[in-house]
Formats: structure tokens, sequence, C-alpha cells
């Protein structure tokens, strides 16, 4: 994360989900996996407007002198050529509504994959790229892993989808989330169910991964932010996520000030 006295930036590949039926040969078992919480949370960062360690959200509304009005989160999809994935994007959405109190609006579907790039080992989401490419704040998108046509460096050999967010803070500025990003691997489908279902399906991946683009991290086995989906993953968000969610949702307050613009920073 990049901090000066006026000024605070970060960038958190949040998290990312395995399927359970995927990992032979990667090295990596659900029996090692052993989370005690029930919801978890980006750790607090320091915000340089209040001098603060704050929780990592979204400003869900904003209130002023005036009034307070919604924030409302613009995003696009990428389907990869599949147009179902659209409705199943945009139902996810509608369930991370529904539990954060969050406001987003589908602005159509983009090209754009989100990606992001890595200097001496550092590696920091684009997210001012993905502005001005996909001329949105949150992106959707089903990719191929890798690099090239396609493809997106957020994905490695044993992910199914990753989340991402990026947030900034300043002299004029509350920390929150200004952009964020899901990234779906393309062959994702062929391994779990369609739709919502119980037991490891696309639309479940998605609530995970839409749960990190929000800020929350894994949890136990039973929620949907555990990070394997399979057996045991739920249909939809379980009570420990709900918990999680309610902290970085329209629960969590308004802000009372502007957000900054995105950046592509390194520290």
């Amino acid at each position: 994360m990049k901090r000066t006295l006026t000024l605070a930036a970060g960038t958190a590949l949040a998290g990312a989900a395995m399927i359970m039926t995927a990992l032979a040969g990667t090295g990596q078992a659900s029996a090692g996996i052993s989370l005690a919480t029930p919801y978890a949370l980006i750790p607090v960062q320091p915000d340089a407007f209040t001098g603060h360690n704050v929780v990592v959200r979204w400003a869900p509304c904003i209130t002023t002198s005036t009034g307070t009005h919604t924030h409302v989160i613009h995003y696009r999809i990428n389907p990869a050529g599949v147009s179902s994935r659209v409705t199943l994007a945009r139902q996810a959405v509608a369930k991370l509504m529904a539990a954060t109190g969050l406001t987003f609006k589908y602005d159509g579907k983009t090209s754009y994959i989100p990606h992001n790039a890595v200097r001496n080992g550092q590696t920091v989401f684009q997210a001012l790229d993905m502005e001005h490419n996909a001329k949105a704040p949150f992106v959707i998108a089903w990719a191929n892993k890798g690099t090239g046509r396609g493809a997106s460096n957020m994905l490695t050999t044993s992910e199914a989808g990753v989340g991402t967010v990026s947030w900034r803070s300043g002299s004029s500025s509350e920390l929150r989330i200004n952009d964020g990003a899901v990234v779906i691997r393309r062959d994702a489908g062929s391994i779990l169910r369609g739709g919502f279902q119980a037991n490891g399906s696309v639309g479940a991946l998605l609530l995970h991964e839409l749960g990190h683009a929000v800020g929350l991290e894994h949890a136990e086995l039973g929620e949907i932010m555990y990070p394997i989906i399979g057996t045991g993953t739920p249909a939809n968000y379980a009570a420990g996520d709900r918990r999680g969610l309610a902290k970085v949702g329209r629960a969590a307050g308004c802000m009372h000030t502007p957000r900054l613009p995105a950046v592509n920073a390194f520290g």
C-alpha cells in the first residue's frame, strides 16, 4: 500500500476461490484449510482523512450539508461471448445488493478484462486502466488464466475466480473502495453446477468473488466465503457472510466526502 501524509492508496487481491474437484496436482487440498470465523474483513487501513484505522468498504451513501444521496456503483460485464452469463452475473449482484444495501447499476457489456501490473515483484490492480477502458469502476469478466488475448493474470492455476478492490483516501476524502473487479475462469462452468445451487455452482462462485469485491476475506466452512467452492458451499450468502456484509454495507453508515480519482499506483 502507498501512503503519504496527505494521500493513501491501496490495492488488495482480496481473495480467490478454488474448485474442489479441480485441485489435483496443485499441491493444495481442503484438509489444509482451517478457518474458524464466520466472516472476515480486509484488515483495517489507515485513513489519511481522519487519521484513524477504518474498515475498507464502498461508500453506500454520501451525507453533506445539502442532504444524503445514495452512492451508485456502476458496473459492466464481459461474458466472453456467452449471453447467459450476463443474466447470471446480474442475479448475483442483485443478491449482493439485498445482503449489503449497496446500490449497483448495470451499464452494459464490455470487452475489457481486469488485470494486474507487476513491477519489481509488486502486484497492483490496474483500476485507472479499467475505468478508462471499461468506463466503469466495477467489472465482472470471464477469462482464461495467464496473459494475452482473452486472459487475465489475476487468475492462476488453482483459482476458479478472483475478486479484487482498490481503495484511496486523502486530505479531502475518507478512505473507501474506489474500484473493484471479479474475474471468473471461463471453464468454471464445466466443473461447477449451473445457476445458484448448493454444493458447488457458478452462481455461488460469483457470490464468493463479489464478497471479496466489497471487502470480505475468507471464512469458515458453511459460508459462501469459504475458499473452496464444492461440497458444503451454500447456494446463497449464509448467516456469517451476511454479518460480514453488514459491516461493509449500508448499515455501516454514509460517508461525508467525495471519492478521489482512480489510480494505477506502485509504492
